[in-house]
């Protein structure tokens, strides 16, 4: 009897879990978060996929057409620091504008980002093109793909310079929280360089193709087609109705340079970091520097995916702080935590058990494949650290804390990181897999730093 009475018991629990579980999942709160999280999650999906369809379709071109387009992914990070600070300070703005209701001066603001993002990415960008060959070779290249490297570079320097642009306009609509318009954007962009690089880079009957230069060319066309779309749909809605451009005044100069700064500072830190993590890396030799180009090209899908999340919790995070609703606020935080435990689990799962049919889209080479094992594992499991670091970080950039964020990614990313990374190559020879290593101490730390300071906020700030 009482066995009969403890087993009901348990089978009452699990309905009443089960009950809390689909409450939690359709509750008000959730569906706003998800409703901005997924759009912004597959945007970014999309987004690996631009660079992943370079490096699988060039993959048949062999390994050293992999490195010559991975050496340009430092780079192309390096050149998409301003722009990306500039447009996560846009967002942060515009989220506390929306959730105070100051329509007319989100107008204002992006008429006025617009024009700086213009003026200083084009100098930026001019200056990249000029000194490209001497940037790839310092960059370490070796002899066998710099003049490749050059080839596609050259080119796809103009698709970052248009990326950018859309960058800029697309901040607007993520502080607002309209990501599924932005997705539907990057689809159509995505989907445009994959058929291009389709016919570009092998080419079909007659036409020969041009390598990694019809890489580059696909890449320029998806990222034309991107911004081409999304300035339609905003001039459809109205956001430019008084006009494109508009020379910033000094009270834009006072809400935005103090966030922007901050947000600079923390990912040029991470940029220098990478760009010395990259350089060490580029050390291992032509195979292993293309496999782990590979691994990180995996990893960055569900990265993208889960900084979708993070884009997510730092609008509703900034939303929150123009109404100046901290219970709102602790709500979004615990949403964004739960959601980045599933999916970590998730994303761990799949690649742990296909891992060997995922590295053999990009390159089916025994050797390459042979190297990937222990790396594509390591890989599965650190995105639980991962998403820890990218739910917080967008919390606390959404929450005006971007001046920590700085500080402690300057510290982590672009000192411990560049100084792990060459202690595992250079002093222990772990290869490729102390290379990992380093990644997954450096979000450890980061993961620890962030969550310290996130349950440390008691009240929420007046961003603007």
């Amino acid at each position: 009897m009482e066995k009969v009475q403890h087993i009901e018991r348990k089978s009452l629990l699990k309905i009443l879990n089960a009950g809390e579980a689909m409450k939690w999942l359709f509750s008000k709160y959730n569906k706003k978060y998800l409703n901005v999280a997924i759009p912004a999650a597959m945007e970014g999906v999309f987004m690996s996929i631009l660079q992943a369809a370079d490096l699988i379709m060039v993959g048949v071109l062999g390994s050293t057409a992999i490195a010559a387009v991975s050496i340009f992914i430092p780079l192309r990070l390096m050149l998409l620091t301003l722009a990306r600070s500039m447009a996560s300070a846009v967002t942060i703005l515009v989220a506390n504008k929306f959730g105070a209701k100051d329509f007319f001066g989100i107008k204002a603001l992006l008429r006025q980002s617009f024009f700086i993002c213009i003026l200083a990415m084009g100098i930026l960008h001019i200056t990249f093109f000029c000194f490209f060959e001497k940037i790839v070779l310092l960059m370490g290249a070796k002899a066998d793909y710099a003049q490749l490297a050059v080839d596609y570079g050259t080119i796809a320097v103009v698709a970052v310079f248009i990326s950018c642009l859309s960058l800029a306009l697309q901040a607007v609509q993520l502080g607002i929280g309209q990501t599924s318009a932005i997705m539907k954007c990057n689809i159509i962009g995505n989907l445009t360089n994959i058929v291009c690089n389709f016919f570009l880079i092998t080419g079909i009957g007659s036409f020969a193709g041009f390598g990694v230069k019809g890489a580059a060319c696909g890449t320029v066309m998806g990222a034309l087609t991107t911004l081409l779309l999304t300035m339609w749909i905003m001039g459809k809605n109205k956001y430019f109705a008084e006009g494109w451009l508009q020379l910033p005044d000094k009270s834009f100069w006072k809400e935005f340079k103090p966030i922007f700064t901050a947000i600079f500072s923390e990912l040029g830190a991470e940029r220098i970091g990478m760009v010395i993590y990259a350089r060490i890396t580029a050390d291992l030799g032509t195979l292993a520097f293309a496999v782990h180009s590979i691994c990180y090209s995996i990893s960055d899908f569900a990265w993208d995916f889960i900084f979708g999340f993070g884009k997510a919790n730092m609008v509703l995070a900034g939303q929150s702080c123009g109404r100046q609703n901290y219970e709102e606020w602790k709500i979004y935080r615990g949403l964004g935590l739960k959601w980045g435990v599933i999916l970590a689990t998730a994303f761990g799962a799949v690649i742990h058990i296909f891992w060997q049919e995922i590295f053999t889209l990009y390159n089916k080479d025994a050797a390459a494949l042979a190297l990937s094992r222990s790396v594509m594992l390591i890989v599965a499991w650190h995105f639980y650290l991962t998403a820890q670091v990218i739910i917080t970080g967008g919390i606390l950039r959404g929450s005006s804390k971007t001046a920590v964020v700085a500080a402690y990614s300057f510290v982590l990313i672009t000192i411990l990181r560049p100084l792990m990374t060459a202690g595992a190559v250079y002093y222990l020879h772990w290869g490729i897999v102390g290379v990992w290593l380093a990644i997954c101490l450096d979000q450890f730390f980061r993961s620890a730093c962030s969550t310290y300071i996130l349950y440390k906020i008691k009240s929420l700030p007046k961003i603007v």
